[in-house]
């Protein structure tokens, strides 16, 4: 069940404001002026539409209007002789047969219909039409109360045409007294259906317009809103592969992508480092051809679940010891698109190995050598006393005093060892305390004279590094001692000796370098064993008690040395 559950990744992430690209502005005041834009040409379409049909129909209602004007006339003319029969019904019938025509009526200034045709219904003149007439004078039009009708009415006018009328002046009299006391209006309903046709129209026309335009903003803001999720969505996947990055580059070990076919597609920092090569040269190579001293090892890995152990070059050509585990890699499918390599190294882990296990060997040698010490250097007092007294006895030859005198100091020599022996195995704690690095060197030197010179060596040293430390001057003194000792046993006469010293942020560094013998790896690995040494005249304690002392100053030793070229012993010490 753990196999097939999936680890919830959550990373932290960056606020994201809403923010308008300039397509997305673009797209929301287009549309915005375009729905401005219909707007306006909607109200102002609907309106020329309405002026233009009045202004149709007033001019169509005032040519109907003469032409009944003119016909009553003429027919006045004609009709004059026949039993003065009224022309005008018939000339409403006439003209009221128009299919637009609803209705043509006359009407008397009271309001009360005096002659009509067509189907005049509730449409008849009101108050203020008539008002309007008789104080302008001038024709009216209005709409019914159902939008459908327009009305155009007007006084007649046919009394300014009757002199121009041939007929007998008694008659033409006659005539416009009857004029002149009716005081007609004739109004005329015309249909507005074929122009509400047309506006229907121009309004579906435009409600389509708008249902296109909300579609458009519609689509703008739904773009919009895709937009940010995008955006969104990429600043998180850009978060996640800077997380993912920064978690690659922290690890401490190298880590290789690898692609389906064992391409080499990245690597973080630290592979770099290790190698001593740069992406650029690793990239889309076969890891096989990248790495050929790792090949068996990584082939190995990558066929089993376990860690696999190898050798390969380090940066600086030397040869470092590794592990290499290979995991695959899945995309969202469970399909497999490659492999991550993760080699570390084991370099650090195998000096602490070396470290506790010279710690484990010098601690019991330390048990051993107390007990030995503790059991020896009372029989060695005696016979040292012993050995005086022989030779100082008046009957003793020059032969007893020259072996006495061997004695004594064979004993002395033995009774060094074992001082060295009970200082190995019960080290005096460090008396902490603030030292002058250059102090400490001056000091050092003096001590080492005369056996520098004795040597004929070409010795080194800053004068001012201007360094401070804290620790015991007399244990590190001690060592330095030791260092050099070693260091004039190894070179020959008129070779080279350098004191250094350098700090950075967290470490002090204090170098012994010697263009001597060098040692083998066998001999660098042994060095600082107890009772271990290259020399007839030495114990072999030396460097064992130095690297104690720097052990009790929470510090260790960094070894460079090559047969035949020279060796270099730093001292790193925390500050």
């Amino acid at each position: 069940m753990a196999d097939t559950q999936r680890i919830k990744l959550a990373i932290p992430q960056s606020p994201q404001p809403i923010r308008l690209s300039r397509t997305a502005i673009g797209l929301l005041a287009a549309t915005i002026v375009l729905a401005v834009l219909l707007t306006f040409s909607t109200l102002k379409n609907i309106n020329r539409a309405q002026l233009l049909m009045e202004n149709f129909l007033q001019d169509k209602g005032e040519t109907i209007l003469r032409s009944i004007e003119a016909g009553t006339r003429a027919s006045m003319v004609m009709m004059h002789h026949i039993n003065n029969q009224d022309p005008l019904h018939n000339l409403l019938i006439e003209n009221s047969k128009g299919e637009d025509i609803l209705f043509i009526a006359v009407v008397d200034t009271d309001g009360s219909i005096i002659d009509q045709a067509g189907h005049l219904g509730n449409a008849v003149l009101s108050a203020a039409d008539i008002e309007s007439l008789s104080t302008t004078g001038q024709a009216t039009t209005r709409l019914n109360r159902k939008g459908d009708v327009f009305i155009y009415s007007k006084f007649f006018t046919i009394d300014e045409k009757m002199r121009e009328m041939h007929m007998p002046d008694e008659e033409r009299k006659r005539w416009q007294e009857q004029l002149a006391a009716s005081n007609k209006i004739i109004s005329v309903g015309l249909l507005t259906e074929e122009f509400d046709k047309a506006r229907k129209q121009d309004a579906r026309h435009a409600l389509f317009m708008g249902a296109i335009l909300f579609l458009v903003g519609a689509a703008g803001f739904y773009f919009l809103f895709l937009y940010q999720k995008m955006r969104i969505t990429s600043a998180a996947l850009a978060d996640v592969k800077l997380y993912a990055e920064a978690i690659i580059e922290s690890i401490p070990v190298s880590i290789i992508s690898l692609d389906a076919d064992n391409r080499i597609v990245s690597c973080n920092q630290n592979t770099e480092d290790l190698f001593g090569c740069t992406l650029d040269d690793l990239l889309w190579q076969p890891v096989e051809k990248a790495f050929p001293e790792l090949a068996t090892a990584i082939s190995e890995s990558c066929g089993s679940a376990f860690e696999q152990t190898a050798e390969g070059k380090n940066s600086e050509g030397c040869i470092i010891p590794l592990r290499i585990s290979c995991s695959p890699l899945v995309n969202h499918d469970d399909a497999s698109i490659g492999k991550v390599l993760v080699i570390r190294d084991m370099s650090s882990i195998r000096n602490m190995e070396i470290q506790i296990e010279r710690s484990r060997r010098m601690a019991a040698l330390g048990k051993m050598a107390a007990g030995i010490a503790h059991e020896i250097r009372n029989p060695l007092g005696t016979l040292r006393g012993f050995a005086q007294f022989f030779g100082s006895k008046p009957e003793a030859t020059e032969d007893d005093k020259m072996h006495s005198s061997l004695m004594v100091n064979e004993i002395d020599r033995l009774n060094h060892t074992v001082s060295g022996l009970l200082q190995f195995s019960r080290p005096r704690e460090p008396h902490l305390r603030r030292l002058s690095i250059d102090a400490l060197f001056a000091k050092t030197i003096t001590l080492m004279k005369a056996d520098l010179a004795n040597h004929d060596v070409r010795f080194h040293c800053p004068r001012n590094t201007g360094i401070e430390y804290t620790g015991d001057p007399d244990l590190l003194l001690q060592v330095l001692v030791n260092l050099l000792k070693n260091s004039i046993n190894a070179i020959a006469s008129g070779g080279d000796i350098s004191l250094s010293c350098k700090e950075d942020d967290h470490h002090i560094r204090i170098s012994v370098i010697d263009s001597g013998c060098g040692m083998s790896e066998r001999e660098r690995e042994r060095m600082f064993d107890p009772f271990f040494t290259t020399t007839r005249t030495g114990t072999g304690l030396g460097l064992a008690v130095s690297h104690q002392i720097i052990e009790q100053h929470h510090g260790t030793f960094e070894v460079i040395t090559e047969k035949n070229t020279g060796t270099t012993i730093t001292m790193v010490l925390p500050k």
